[in-house]
């Protein structure tokens, strides 16, 4: 338990650092994942920011008024799309454990005179909620960054009212597939390789935590370049992926799945 315990801390640790300090995306990430009508809706600073693996927005059903959660809300552009959805008598809580995170998320919030949107330092594993206290939770890239996934789901069952959706985009792979030295870099667990499950796993612990109509809605394999478009992936850990990992692969070294449930 405490070795378990040890490392759980460690990576958080990395992921911590790593995210505090990185740098603007120039838009790249985003320019892949959204519409331009959906980025000129968009504050810059949220744009530039923009680290997802998929759109799961696309397949999220927000009703005017409706309360949601965005785990892991980093630079904010996805909060700010859904915000912009649900309209002004609904709320989303933009969830991170990094204070600087958030402070860009209420940035952004107030650049687009967005008045709905509530910043909450926390944990995904610890969420600082109520039971039955949202009825939307989504996330993007974020769940594969925590040793504690089944904890994670349970937590969102937890704070999803009954009958509410969850649908997050998150990255699925191999774990056979990708060779050791590539999954034992930090930085391939803050760029969401390293951390994440295959996709049966991840369906399993969603089932384990209670929720129903788990499914697959989107499915995107991710090539080497596109990593290399992420600051999180340093320039040694994109270059180890290229010699040891066989050229046949290098368009497909995971998939950006988009994933919805119902809670209990």
């Amino acid at each position: 338990m405490s070795r378990d315990l040890m490392h759980s801390a460690e990576v958080k640790a990395l992921v911590r650092d790593a995210y505090r300090h990185v740098p603007p995306t120039t838009a790249a990430v985003a320019r892949k994942l959204y519409t331009a009508q959906e980025l000129g809706t968009v504050p810059r600073s949220a744009v530039d920011r923009a680290l997802g693996v998929a759109n799961h927005l696309r397949h999220t059903d927000l009703p005017p008024g409706s309360a949601v959660l965005d785990l892991g809300c980093g630079g904010g552009i996805d909060t700010i799309l859904a915000a912009q959805r649900i309209g002004p008598t609904g709320r989303v809580v933009a969830l991170d454990f990094l204070p600087e995170m958030l402070a860009r998320t209420a940035g952004a919030a107030a650049e687009a005179d967005l008045d709905n949107i509530e910043p909450l330092e926390g944990e995904l594993e610890a969420i600082p909620l109520p039971d039955d206290s949202v009825d939307v939770i989504i996330s993007n890239g974020v769940i594969n960054l925590s040793v504690r996934k089944a904890r994670v789901m349970a937590e969102c069952a937890r704070v999803l009212r009954p009958g509410g959706q969850l649908c997050v985009s998150d990255l699925t792979i191999d774990q056979d597939g990708l060779p050791p030295e590539i999954l034992t870099q930090p930085a391939a667990w803050a760029g969401c390789v390293a951390g994440a499950l295959a996709e049966d796993d991840f369906l399993h612990k969603l089932t384990g935590a209670g929720f129903g109509n788990t499914g697959v809605l989107h499915r995107q394999s991710l090539s080497i370049d596109d990593c290399a478009l992420y600051p999180l992936f340093s320039d040694e850990v994109i270059a180890l992926m290229r010699s040891l990992i066989a050229p046949e692969h290098h368009e497909s070294v995971a998939v950006a799945v988009v994933v919805q449930a119902t809670s209990p």
